[in-house]
């Protein structure tokens, strides 16, 4: 999978394992908070879930 382009993303991994491009590997519960970019991949390595919050809101 290829996570979104935005200017705020949340990337968690309530179960499983996956391997996201510039980061490394990613496990049960473990969470990734990517700004002012996009377009990383998102592997599983194991049979796994993942949820992604994607934010365009400017904080104020």
């Amino acid at each position: 999978m290829t996570l979104p382009d935005a200017p705020f993303l949340h990337l968690y991994v309530p179960n499983g394992a996956v391997t996201l491009e510039g980061t490394g590997r990613l496990g049960d519960g473990d969470a990734a908070r990517i700004t002012m970019t996009g377009g990383q991949r998102v592997t599983a390595t194991e049979p796994a879930e993942i949820l992604v919050w994607e934010m365009h809101a400017a904080l104020a």
